[in-house]
């Protein structure tokens, strides 16, 4: 038994249960078997025992992987020859032009499989597409490498498959899944059976491993299809660092790379490799590359996706070439000694220079029409040519038959797939929206590619902290709540700090059933069981909450439930609370008011501050000419400001804000939009005065009689009708 193989080896849960798995698959009449499994559970390191168990037992088998370097990494870990899908299943059928459209194309076709009653073990599984896809020049089998390579394996006899690859990463290019890791796929589209195992397991020498543990972070949130934050953890493995490119390993480039989003950031990053690197020239000796095109030299393709060493330089020239419209384009050629840096294989070849500066995946249509021109337009006009003779000029076409590289020290994630690097450096800044699955499976697949260090960038994701919350304790216990029951946002960040602070207080068992916006605050409907909560979240302009208040609640102890969960040690150190021990004879009551007349064009403003049996009484004018459009509404607005600036001065702890017109709080609390210059500053102040001092609000009927509110009334009309003004703290009105 394949478990007894493994006696010495100290196994997971997981991987015995497999163990045992693949032993019955040797005999069952199972079609394929799928292993999924996530970095680190060791998959590829049992597989690599069961080749060799295979051996043992004389039972046949194949090991194939979609790429060169996949492959090779797999030889290396399981001492195994391996091939690609594409070497092991295609050969080549025949070329054809296309003189009309400017195109030659070359087609492979399907092997005969000559294999039977033999076990397929497919690694990287991930990578491989059902979806049809062709190279502008070579095309394979159907298009489709899935269907092409189940069709051949099941054209043999008594052939089984095991699939080998982690779905948590990127799937292929244009799929929204790997087909190949999807068993109600295959078996409905290819009428298999077949069962599919998944190690979740993390083997014991690589549970301290930083890599992998924040490679688990992004699968548990993927699993929970939580896309809206990621906070990583860090340690000597697992770096944040703005400037990782100091770190890089110039001395023995190729080691690590440099994974980014886009071709024309990882041009960028190339291009500051080299400059580290003293390179002055396009091409130097010891440079990476990476080829970027599919091209069938010396009688075998050289795939897109294949690094290569420069270990000679033997010619460099340029060449003239027409495009139409009198333009002509320089195009820029190599001919080198290139090394294979996965089997170290050397080959002779020409580079085509000009794809090395291309800002996306393959060069623009000027550069295409101007190599076609120059390597087939002196062929195709010539009369009587047969399309062989063509096709015999092409194929001795050292120029349309050159490599298309990029340079090789930064790439994009997909490029990376199926690679390791001792270190990898990642910018994880996305070219598409990153609060996706597609992002999470990018950033996995990226770290995953890292055998030794990551070195990361900051992630582009609000992390929202509650260091700078003030809570305020003060609140209105009332039978019943007016809840809106709106749970829409026009804005994402919103969305993030709704979904932050439900997170934070599910825990309690409270549900967020409504929201309303405003400006710089959200207020939350809240229930739990058969109480509610109605409660304002203050943020500024980062979105970073600054300040949180029970408005109103059904329950005196829910409400202070509410506010200890954001109670803790971290935000007591940063002094975040307000104090709730403030009494009621702390607080002091200062009563506002305004007044305007329209043929002195002046504003002004008075106001009341009660001290215990002491009344303090202050007044002020304005006539800037800007202010008077809002009349006595200005007088108010600049009578609190006055007051908020007092009870600065004074050190006060609490003030409470006594008004007749109700804007004075509901622009304060961002309940009415600001939407001139002079509320959008009131509401300014207040958010810098509310930061130092509890600042309440007490609405009073105009004109009811309330003594102390019938004194700032008088003391507003002084300030238009005297000269002088009582003042003993005054403000700069910086609008």
């Amino acid at each position: 038994m394949f478990l007894d193989f493994l006696y010495n080896i100290n196994l997971t849960k997981d991987q015995k249960y497999l163990s045992n798995e693949l032993d019955r698959f040797l005999f069952n009449s199972l079609d394929f078997l799928i292993i999924q499994g996530s970095a680190g559970t060791g998959k590829t390191f049992l597989v690599s025992k069961y080749a060799k168990y295979l051996y043992k037992k004389n039972i046949d088998f194949v090991i194939l992987a979609p790429t060169g370097r996949a492959s090779k990494i797999l030889y290396e870990k399981s001492h195994f020859r391996t091939k690609t899908i594409h070497s092991e299943i295609y050969s080549f059928f025949e070329k054809k032009i296309n003189l009309e459209k400017d195109e030659i194309k070359i087609f492979f076709k399907l092997k005969e499989n000559y294999r039977n009653n033999t076990i397929f073990i497919i690694d990287e599984s991930s990578m491989i597409s059902d979806t049809f896809s062709s190279d502008e020049n070579l095309i394979f089998g159907s298009g489709k490498l899935l269907s092409d390579l189940i069709m051949y394996i099941k054209s043999g006899n008594n052939n089984k498959i095991i699939f080998l690859g982690d779905e948590y990463q990127l799937p292929p290019v244009r799929a929204k899944d790997s087909p190949a890791l999807n068993r109600e796929y295959l078996e409905k589209f290819f009428n298999l059976m077949g069962d599919k195992i998944t190690l979740n397991d993390i083997v014991r020498q690589k549970e301290d491993s930083y890599i992998l543990k924040n490679a688990n972070i992004i699968k548990r949130h993927i699993d929970n299809k939580n896309f809206f934050e990621l906070k990583f953890k860090y340690n000597l493995d697992f770096i944040k660092d703005k400037n990782f490119i100091e770190n890089y390993d110039y001395s023995n480039p190729g080691k690590d790379i440099i994974i980014c989003s886009t071709n024309e950031k990882s041009l960028e990053y190339n291009q500051k490799v080299r400059r580290k690197m003293n390179y002055k020239y396009n091409i130097e000796i010891g440079d990476i590359l990476l080829n970027t095109k599919n091209v069938y030299f010396d009688n075998k393709p050289i795939f897109n996706g294949e690094f290569f060493k420069v270990i000679d330089i033997l010619n460099h020239e340029k060449k003239d070439s027409f495009v139409g419209k009198g333009e002509h384009v320089i195009l820029e050629f190599y001919d080198l000694v290139l090394k294979d840096t996965y089997f170290n294989e050397e080959i002779t070849v020409k580079i085509f220079a000009n794809s090395l500066f291309s800002r996306s995946t393959d060069i623009d249509i000027n550069l295409k029409k101007a190599l076609y021109s120059m390597c087939i337009n002196e062929i195709y006009q010539k009369k009587g040519l047969s399309t062989e003779f063509i096709l015999q000029q092409i194929d001795n076409n050292p120029y349309f038959n050159a490599l298309h590289v990029k340079y090789g020290y930064a790439i994009t994630a997909h490029k990376a797939q199926g690679g390791e690097w001792n270190k990898v450096f990642i910018d994880p800044d996305y070219y598409n929206a990153f609060k996706t699955k597609e992002y999470f499976q990018w950033l996995y697949t990226a770290i995953t590619r890292a055998k030794e260090r990551v070195y990361i960038k900051e992630v582009p994701f609000k992390v929202f902290s509650y260091n700078k919350l003030k809570l305020q304790f003060d609140f209105t216990i009332k039978r019943e709540i007016n809840i809106s029951y709106n749970l829409r946002f026009s804005n994402s960040i919103l969305k993030d700090l709704y979904l932050a602070i439900r997170d934070k207080i599910s825990e309690k068992k409270f549900e967020i059933i409504g929201i309303d916006h405003f400006q710089y605050q959200e207020v939350y409907y809240i229930k739990r069981g058969k109480d509610y909560l109605k409660v304002q979240l203050y943020y500024n302009k980062n979105y970073e909450p600054t300040r949180l208040k029970v408005i109103e609640t059904t329950k005196k102890e829910l409400a202070q439930e509410f506010l200890d969960i954001f109670n803790s040690k971290e935000t007591m150190n940063n002094k975040s609370i307000i104090d709730k021990t403030i009494k009621k004879n702390d607080c002091i009551n200062i009563y506002i008011d305004g007044s305007y007349d329209h043929s002195l064009k002046k504003i002004g403003s008075g106001f009341v501050v009660m001290k215990g049996n002491v009344l303090e009484k202050y007044w002020k004018g304005f006539s800037e000419e800007k202010f008077l459009k809002h009349r006595n509404v200005a007088g108010e607005i600049f009578a609190a400001i006055l007051a908020f600036e007092y009870a600065k001065q004074e050190n006060l702890k609490c003030i409470e804000i006594n008004y007749d017109y109700e804007g004075i709080e509901k622009w304060a609390l961002g309940l009415w939009k600001t939407n001139t210059e002079l509320t959008r500053y009131y509401k300014q102040q207040y958010d810098y005065y509310s930061s130092l001092f509890l600042i309440k609000f007490n609405k009073i009927k105009s004109h009811s009689g309330n003594k102390f509110n019938d004194i700032a009334d008088e003391l507003a009309k002084k300030a238009v009708y005297e000269s002088n003004y009582n003042i003993k703290y005054d403000i700069e009105v910086k609008i």
